[in-house]
């Protein structure tokens, strides 16, 4: 693995990557940085507020540790990962607890018993990301709508850009501070950082390019300066009016405190919250889901969801041991690899190695930067995500699916992240069950007089299947029945089950059924006893062993024994073709004007028959010193499958039956007279299916040289010989209904 990271890393520095990731790892290391007093108070909010300073060092250690090891071992070369706000507002509810339940506590044990909370939490989510990693079971967590994604990305951006006007102004954004933005002193804070975000997101859509962002960053510092010049401000004034970033605070520096610190904490709080911590987990498991499907969805790229969490909880395993909130890919922040064609594991190891930098030596070199110019990177990723995800996926996506981004992100944006994210699985959860039970359960229908089992049937037994076969309705179900299209179905087979004759048999075929759920197993049920009722017979054919599982548990034992299961839809056919010709038994048997009406439809096919059976015979006769006679037991294999054909062969004697060696499925049956793997009177074949015996059968057999020899010498015999083949293999599919469908 390492040789194959060397490997990539010199082919991306070799093509130019290197510097597209340095230009773009630069510009979001600047962002983390700016994050970072956030984050730790966000975390340290309250109670807890004295010890932001330590705790942004902690946040930073983080930082640090995810870009680094994801950026190393992640599936997406782009990719850049930081602690998350979710989890660290979830730790913000408990830290509040914290405070409270050690009111009478110093503040070295408060400080180190918050400490060991937010690192528990965070050692837990890397146990939880290893285990799904290492188990792979990271499949079970990709099924995300297209729409809650998009409302998620969408939610994501109002918030950055929300970050990017408030660290621009200096003030907390909220519905009270929101008037102020129009004083004329915080439009000249603002303002500038919006122009920033706006025109370089335009030239980044028009022509986007890794040196865009350092360039925009240059010139903006140093038209910021040159203005600053003019006026004669100078660079302390300007920091103290807010117009220069005054960077984090010194104290900002890890680790925050010794091992000695543990004596203090207190573990019974710690326990009582434990919890929480788990709650904490499950909020970063929804985060790195989100953010990896948000990834996918934005660059096109398909993630190793297994590899992602491994290295993810790698990561949160290092970042957890220095005091970091859990975090993961940022959707957010990888994009901008991809928008700026860096995609590049540069990236990810610059904004690392510039955080430890930050860590390690402070953040002087950032005081050079103006606040309206920081907002304004921020503004730039947060207004590409709103243009991506509100405006230029109007028109592409169904009025449903846009406006359940639009809930999400409205969500999102007023009551936070967890409440958008639920309300948006309901929203997709419902349109999902609405738009599934318009999907009809029944793929295809059809009766068995259309479509017949390939079994050989009498001439008399053909005629009537002719003349019954509308009676025996077949439906080939499909997908997963549930409420809603189960209803869809129930009323197909009532409306049936309600024709005037009452079907003889009903056929439902469950081959390309996934699953049933409850409903449709009630719907199956009544439509079983209404069949009862109405004297027709049930077959079920290709049943899965789950669906069958199910039916068996709800139905009660007299409506079970009258189901009549076959293991696939051929096998229920010749079931029902029996209960055909055992009801005209029963009616008609007895009847000579019906006997003769069914002597009157089968004369003209066996006068056929008989006559194709005389050719063949004296065929048989003319060509016998070319022919190799064969004698088979029941059940020997004459025709074995994926075996070279010696020539032609045909059956003299007995019945024979094709099977799919594999499935065990009858593909067809032989009567004397028939080809078998009839395609070597033409060519070189491999039999594609096995042909067994039935009863005893006697073939002949007239191998490849003598058929050459036989077009040599006698044209008139190979032509007559050809002649009974092709007509033995299309005429089932000319007549009615198109018996052995299977023949080819």
């Amino acid at each position: 693995m390492i040789r194959t990271l060397v490997a990539e890393l010199g082919a991306d520095a070799r093509s130019g990557q290197l510097r597209a990731g340095l230009s773009t790892g630069f510009f979001m290391a600047v962002l983390v940085v700016v994050f970072g007093p956030a984050l730790a108070s966000t975390v340290f909010a309250g109670p807890l507020t004295p010890f932001v300073a330590q705790a942004t060092g902690m946040m930073l250690f983080g930082c640090c540790a995810l870009c680094l090891i994801t950026a190393l071992t992640g599936s997406y070369k782009g990719t850049v990962s930081v602690p998350n706000f979710p989890p660290a507002a979830a730790l913000f509810t408990i830290g509040g607890s914290v405070a409270a339940s050690m009111s009478a506590a110093n503040d070295e044990a408060l400080f180190a018993t918050m400490c060991v909370v937010v690192a528990l939490s965070t050692l837990t989510t890397a146990i939880c990301f290893m285990l799904i990693g290492w188990f792979r079971r990271a499949a079970l967590f990709r099924f995300l709508p297209y729409p809650l994604v998009g409302g998620f990305l969408a939610g994501l951006g109002w918030v950055l850009s929300v970050g990017g006007v408030s660290i621009a102004c200096g003030i907390t954004l909220t519905w009270d501070t929101v008037p102020r933005l129009l004083d004329p002193g915080m439009v000249l804070r603002w303002a500038p950082g919006l122009a920033f975000a706006l025109v370089v997101l335009a030239v980044t859509r028009m022509r986007p390019h890794y040196l865009v962002l350092p360039t925009s960053i240059a010139i903006a510092v140093g038209l910021c300066h040159a203005a600053l010049a003019l006026l004669g401000v100078s660079a302390e004034e300007a920091r103290a009016a807010g117009i220069l970033f005054v960077g984090i605070p010194a104290e900002a520096s890890w680790p925050p405190a010794g091992l000695g610190a543990l004596t203090e904490v207190d573990w019974h709080v710690v326990a009582v919250h434990m919890p929480g911590i788990l709650g904490v987990m499950l909020i970063a498991l929804i985060c790195i889901v989100l953010n990896a499907g948000a990834l996918e969805l934005g660059s096109g790229a398909q993630l190793d969801m297994n590899r992602d969490f491994r290295a993810e909880g790698v990561a949160c395993l290092v970042a957890g041991l220095g005091g970091s909130s859990p975090g993961n890919n940022s959707s957010a922040f990888s994009l901008v690899s991809h928008a700026s064609g860096a995609e590049t594991r540069f990236t990810g190891i610059v904004v690392a190695l510039a955080v430890g930098g930050v860590l390690v030596f402070g953040a002087d070199l950032l005081a050079i930067l103006p606040t309206a110019l920081l907002g304004g990177m921020v503004l730039l990723v947060g207004l590409g995500l709103l243009n991506d995800w509100l405006v230029a996926t109007r028109k592409t996506l169904p009025w449903t699916d846009y406006g359940i981004v639009i809930v999400v992100s409205v969500v999102i944006c007023v009551f936070g992240f967890l409440e958008g994210v639920g309300v948006g699985l309901v929203a997709a959860v419902m349109f999902f069950v609405a738009r599934y039970s318009g999907v009809d359960v029944i793929a295809a229908s059809f009766t068995a007089r259309e479509r017949c089992s390939k079994r050989a049937r009498s001439a008399a037994h053909r005629a009537i299947l002719r003349g019954l076969g509308d009676r025996v309705p077949v439906y080939r179900l499909s997908g997963y029945a549930t409420f809603g299209n189960a209803t869809l179905m129930g009323d197909r087979l009532k409306w049936t089950l309600d024709a005037d004759p009452a079907p003889l048999g009903l056929l439902l075929d469950f081959e390309a059924v996934s699953g049933f759920d409850v409903s449709a197993v009630n719907v199956t049920l009544r439509s079983m006893r209404s069949a009862r009722a109405r004297g027709t017979r049930v077959v079920l054919s290709a049943v899965p062993a789950h669906v069958r599982s199910i039916l068996r548990r709800s139905f009660p034992e007299s409506d079970w024994r009258d189901l009549i299961f076959e293991e696939d839809l051929d096998r229920g056919l010749e079931r029902c073709e029996d209960l055909l010709i055992a009801e005209w038994d029963r009616l008609y048997a007895g009847s000579e004007d019906a006997r003769a009406a069914l002597f009157g439809l089968s004369v003209d096919h066996a006068v056929r028959e008989l006559d194709r059976q005389a050719r063949f015979e004296a065929l048989m006769e003319r060509l016998g010193p070319r022919l190799r006679a064969c004698a088979y037991a029941a059940g020997e294999t004459i025709v074995a499958r994926g075996e070279k054909q010696e020539g032609l062969q045909f059956l003299t004697r007995g019945r024979a039956m094709a099977r799919e060696e594999d499935a065990g499925t009858r593909v067809d049956e032989y009567g004397p007279g028939d080809p078998l793997a009839a395609e070597a009177a033409f060519r070189d074949h491999t039999a594609a299916v096995s042909v067994l015996a039935v009863e005893p059968c006697r073939t002949v057999l007239m191998t490849r040289s003598d058929l050459r020899s036989l077009e040599r010498d006698d044209l008139e015999s190979t032509a007559e010989l050809l002649k009974h083949v092709i007509d033995t293999m299309l005429e089932y599919r000319s007549s009615l209904p198109p018996a052995r469908s299977g023949r080819s």
